[in-house]
């Protein structure tokens, strides 16, 4: 009997070691002989040793899951706190106040009048325009036809005196005739008078 435990300096003890590992050493030194020793005691130690350790480390390392469901309870409860805060938004249309309703009319108003206004002075302009270039063409077309009967009668003044002066006379007093308004030629004048005088001697 005494074969089977080995040496208590055999064994190396650590200072620090948790009752789980007390238990296993002895387990481990013991072997098959272990079960004779067991009670029902040493079940419920480890039943409790070991929710201490699953406690702490569901502690340390909490559920992904539960963090989530968590985020999502608060995100929900900040939503509702800030929808509480919120103004109510109607889902119907907006009615406009009455003070807008009466400044939008009057607005609506004086646009249309301004702009019959404008549509008005620009016909105006364009008739004021029209009449303008109307007047134009008549004055010029009046003053044409004015020139024209101008230029015709002093042709015709013309050749009347042309024909006149022709047949008058002979050419020495013709020419008496053409230089008599001229001044400064007097030698010349007396010579055409002496020529004249002759022809008719």
């Amino acid at each position: 009997m005494a074969d089977k435990f080995p040496e208590i300096n055999d064994v190396e003890v650590q200072q620090d070691d948790s009752n789980e590992d007390f238990l296993s050493r002895e387990q481990e030194i013991l072997g098959d002989d272990a079960e004779q020793f067991k009670t029902e005691q040493d079940d419920e130690y480890l039943k409790e040793d070991q929710d201490d350790e699953l406690k702490k480390f569901e502690q340390q390392f909490p559920d992904v899951g539960d963090s989530k469901d968590e985020e999502k309870e608060v995100e929900q409860e900040e939503e509702q706190e800030e929808e509480e805060f919120q103004e109510p938004v109607s889902k119907g249309p907006k009615s406009e106040p009455e003070a807008v309703k009466e400044w939008r009319e009057r607005y609506n108003l004086e646009i249309s009048k301004r702009d019959e206004a404008d549509a008005k002075k620009a016909e105006e302009t364009k008739k004021e325009a029209e009449k303008q270039l109307d007047d134009f063409y008549d004055d010029y077309n009046n003053k044409k036809e004015s020139d024209i009967a101008k230029t015709k009668e002093a042709e015709k003044e013309f050749l009347s005196k042309r024909d006149e002066f022709y047949q008058k006379g002979d050419v020495w007093s013709r020419a008496l005739d053409l230089t008599k308004d001229i001044k400064g030629n007097e030698r010349f004048k007396e010579l055409l008078e002496a020529k004249n005088k002759a022809t008719k001697a």
